[in-house]
């Protein structure tokens, strides 16, 4: 059985920022725009929604700002120009804040990067009078040039002068005196100067940044919690540059005061912890057990247990997500805690939040891609099936798409009443219909759920409203694409040995054997190998020499003589046809589909 492995890519941090600013138009502004005092500090989940679609693409949402009175597209051109112009601003908007699963600090004043800007350079002279500031006597001066600084990394975080500059060793040693001073204004200025440091990009800044590690792990017990939380906050951008980084802060000792801030009981804080220790789980060798061992368990489900806040639960469910794409004994211990209930009991409220909601479908898709008792607890969870029924029709798209990927692996259980429980709860018409009128990747996930139940067996094929989803499949054949060719393939065999008594007839009719004779001809010789067979098998030549339907063995053919049907003997409570031991060659083996997501890390 193959699987559709975890999924643990970097953040859809546009699509939150969108979403949440959309959403909570009341709310403070969040770490990622404008900031606020120094006391309100924190990142906020909504600019961790983990993205860029290497990993899930973060477009085609609905921003509510742009649904004022009045305002609703009168026509379908308008709705789609809208959806392009929303596209279009959030990919911007990616490509200009996000650079893996990091995020800038914005000072209150400094102005968000008007559209059609362009970087300029900063100059040798304005570097050098910004060095000398740093190490003025006068403390205006110092304060001021660390906001300079500050707010340079993020509006000219491309510019070599700046980075040359900041990763300097001169400019370094400056840093960790101010880091270690009485000041405790320089030293909040001084660790924000280090937060987006680590959010540039640079391996160069990003090692700088490193050096100041041990002052801001020291940092976590502190009394100021803007300090401790804008400590938190940088640890955790260091983290996300990669496994040396992660490591380096593990040795030193960065997890137990982390875990420690879960305990506070300020909300932001916890945010702002979930932020870091999320990036401290992520990645290649991430050794997630150590998280466990040092007692991070507990007051994570605390706070998913008993947190009422979309941004908190959101936040922490992003360290399940990637805890859960660990070792399996990491997520069997979870699983022990009832996790899935933790995650299910909140989807409903998460509806109307947009990509706050990726991360709860993405852990519950983690497990869902695990051993089949997983997949059967949470179909039998109460209001699991209802809520993804909604949420695999959301207008956002990456939380549409993440949803998707969960129900492939959902519907890929063995359990004939399991899936009965998934079909009655009306996942096939509404799966048909995005099949069917989505853009290709939107599609093909749906077409993965409706081939897995298929794959069960003929009864479950002739669920299926096959005259509405063949046209779907043979589209996907006449792309030149492999995965779309081989779904599309898949399907016409499946139909084809479902044991209905038309179907060589309805292929014919809908233009399926050109479809099939184009995937003869692909250099691939697995596609070309099954369509031959399935041509040869179901469709013989008349005396013109054109291809035409024949009996499906096991219905009457023109004759009244019946043959053998390997096809007997599925259903949802028996032994599928797609067995490995039929005689038929045609059909296939017992394969439902699970796999890992495009942006897996």
């Amino acid at each position: 059985m193959e699987k559709r492995t975890l999924r643990s890519s970097s953040r859809l941090a546009a699509a939150a920022a969108a979403a949440n600013k959309d959403n909570n138009p009341d709310q403070p502004n969040d770490k990622n725009t404008d900031e606020g005092t120094a006391e309100n500090t924190t990142p906020g989940a909504a600019d961790a929604i983990e993205g860029v679609e290497s990993a899930i693409v973060a477009g085609d949402q609905k921003r509510r700002s742009q649904y004022k009175a009045n305002t609703m597209p009168k026509t379908t051109k308008e709705a789609v120009n809208k959806r392009v112009k929303e596209d279009a601003q959030l990919r911007k908007q990616r490509r200009e804040e996000l650079v893996s699963a990091k995020r800038f600090k914005r000072s209150k004043d400094q102005a968000e990067p008007a559209e059609g800007d362009e970087e300029v350079e900063l100059g040798k002279d304005q570097l050098d009078s910004l060095q000398a500031l740093l190490k003025s006597e006068k403390r205006a001066e110092k304060v001021q040039a660390l906001k300079s600084v500050s707010d340079y990394l993020t509006t000219h975080s491309d510019s070599r002068s700046l980075q040359t500059l900041v990763s300097s060793k001169d400019f370094v040693t400056n840093l960790e005196g101010l880091l270690t001073g009485s000041d405790a204004e320089e030293q909040l200025l001084a660790a924000s100067v280090v937060t987006n440091m680590a959010a540039g990009g640079s391996p160069e800044l990003c090692e700088a940044a490193l050096n100041t590690a041990p002052h801001l792990i020291q940092f976590l017990d502190s009394q100021n919690l803007a300090l401790v939380d804008q400590s938190a906050w940088a640890l955790g951008n260091i983290a996300a540059d990669g496994p040396k980084f992660r490591d380096r802060l593990k040795d030193n000792g960065v997890l137990a005061p982390l875990i420690k801030l879960l305990e506070s009981k300020d909300l932001n804080l916890v945010q702002t912890a979930c932020f870091a220790l999320s990036n401290l789980a992520r990645g290649e060798g991430a050794q997630q057990e150590e998280l466990v061992k040092a007692g991070l368990l507990k007051p994570l489900l605390h706070h998913l247990r008993v947190d009422t806040e979309p941004a908190v639960i959101s936040e922490a469910a992003w360290v399940v997500v990637y805890l859960t794409s660990g070792p399996e004994n990491v997520s069997t211990q979870l699983l022990e805690h009832r996790l899935i209930p933790l995650l299910v009991a909140p989807l409903k409220d998460f509806l109307d939040q947009k990509a706050l909601a990726i991360p709860l479908v993405r852990a519950l898709g983690n497990i869902a891609s695990g051993p089949d008792n997983n997949t059967a607890a949470l179909i039998n969870e109460p209001g699991f099936l209802s809520a993804m029924l909604q949420f695999i029709q959301s207008d956002c798209r990456p939380v549409k798409k993440e949803s998707l990927w969960l129900m492939s692996n959902i519907t890929a259980d063995h359990t004939g009443s399991d899936l009965i429980k998934v079909i009655d709860a009306g996942f096939i018409p509404v799966l048909s219909r995005i099949a069917s009128h989505q853009n290709f990747d939107i599609r093909k996930e749906a077409a993965y759920s409706l081939i897995n139940l298929a794959s069960h067996g003929p009864d479950y094929a002739k669920a299926l409203p096959h005259r509405e989803l063949l046209p779907v499949f043979l589209d996907f054949m006449r792309i030149k694409d492999h995965e779309l060719i081989s779904l599309g393939l898949r399907y016409v065999q499946l139909l084809l040995n479902s044991g209905i008594q038309d179907a060589p007839a309805l292929l014919s009719e809908m233009n399926g054997v050109d479809a099939l004779e184009a995937v003869i001809l692909s250099d691939d010789r697995d596609q070309h190998r099954l369509a031959s067979l399935l041509m040869d098998t179901y469709f013989g030549e008349n005396n013109h020499g054109s291809r035409v339907p024949t009996p499906i063995p096991g219905t009457p053919d023109p004759s009244g003589v019946s043959t053998n049907n390997p096809g007997t003997g599925g259903g949802p409570h028996g032994s599928s046809s797609l067995s490995s031991s039929s005689s038929d060659p045609t059909s296939l083996p017992p394969q439902y589909l699970k796999r890992a997501s495009m942006s897996a890390i």
